[in-house]
């Protein structure tokens, strides 16, 4: 038997790609914690785990656009959020379709939840007023950020001992949860289930800001009306649940090709376009891995990746905040 690589299958190869790249800086991550509490050998930390503190990396983004001085705390942290702009203007919300292993585990979940027989659609305004909070939030993060702290604050904040080990207390909330944190992660396990693309949908602010940059960008999603047989099998396929008239720049659109792949459709009735003219399918994703690229490239050549920060220094802060 022959294996075809579709055009379905290759659309996943970066979600994959970069999923199991994101377990792999976590274990990388994990040894690194040990050797700080002394439970293990010695090893590096990978600044690439970075790229999960999206909020230190805002105040870093203040930073640097107020001063031009680069966060040397999380400097990768500073690239990653960077390039998740680059990509949610140019190529829809290429980050999130593409990158995110949150939004990698929330397809996954939408997914089960169809073959199970759990999916459920809602009307079109109540989904919207579902989607309110991550505004909200959003709005709450930019406002304290760029309005509420001055230059000084975000410094000092920047270099405190609890942002530079932001990262150890993000592990210790998902090795050692309390009570309401399962309680709360399994209740959004569930409302993925039953409603595909929920968290991303309704609560996060990440999300939020790139579906923004997507809205004002070259990239948009379309339907040909003549092609359309209303089949319907682009929104079953869609991790979001969006339907294709929903408009060119849907906020919530990631621009995973799920709907394009799934067309029957010879004429492709969904399709992208990049500056007005009709774009491949698989532009959002190769858009979104090269500007990935290109930060890291371009970050790790100007000394702009890796925090320059002493060894010792840093095995004994996180051991501070481990407990060790």
């Amino acid at each position: 038997m022959s294996f075809r690589m579709t055009p379905k299958a290759l659309s996943r190869l970066p979600q994959w790609f970069f999923f199991l790249a994101s377990l792999v800086v976590g274990w990388r991550f994990y040894l690194f914690c040990r050797y700080a509490v002394g439970a293990g050998p010695e090893a590096a930390r990978p600044a690439a785990v970075e790229g999960f503190l999206p909020i230190s990396a805002l105040l870093g983004a203040r930073q640097f656009f107020a001063t031009g001085r680069w966060d040397p705390v999380h400097p990768a942290g500073l690239a990653i959020f960077l390039a998740a702009l680059v990509m949610g203007f140019a190529f829809r919300k290429g980050f999130c379709g593409h990158v995110c292993p949150v939004g990698f585990v929330a397809t996954r979940l939408g997914r089960l939840g169809a073959r199970l027989g759990l999916s459920r659609s809602l009307p079109g305004r109540l989904d919207a007023a579902l989607g309110l909070p991550k505004y909200v939030l959003l709005a709450f993060f930019l406002y304290t950020t760029f309005l509420a702290m001055d230059t000084a604050a975000v410094s000092g904040f920047l270099r405190s001992s609890y942002n530079m080990t932001a990262d150890a207390r993000m592990l210790l909330f998902f090795t050692r949860p309390g009570p309401v944190a399962v309680v709360v992660l399994a209740a959004l396990a569930v409302l993925g289930l039953v409603f595909r693309g929920s968290f991303c949908r309704w609560l996060c602010p990440y999300g939020a800001l790139l579906g923004l940059c997507a809205k004002a960008g070259p990239t948009a999603l379309s339907r040909d009306a003549d092609a359309c047989t209303g089949c319907g099998r682009c929104r079953k396929a869609c991790p979001v649940d969006l339907p294709i008239d929903a408009g060119p720049r849907p906020m919530t659109c990631s621009g995973c090709a799920a709907c394009v792949t799934a067309c029957p459709s010879a004429a492709r009735a969904a399709s992208f376009s990049f500056l007005g003219r009709r774009a491949p399918w698989w532009l959002p994703a190769a858009g979104a891995c090269a500007v990935f690229a290109a930060a890291f490239g371009l970050a790790s050549a100007l000394g702009l990746w890796q925090a320059k920060m002493p060894a010792a220094m840093l095995a004994r802060l996180y051991a501070a905040a481990l407990g060790g």
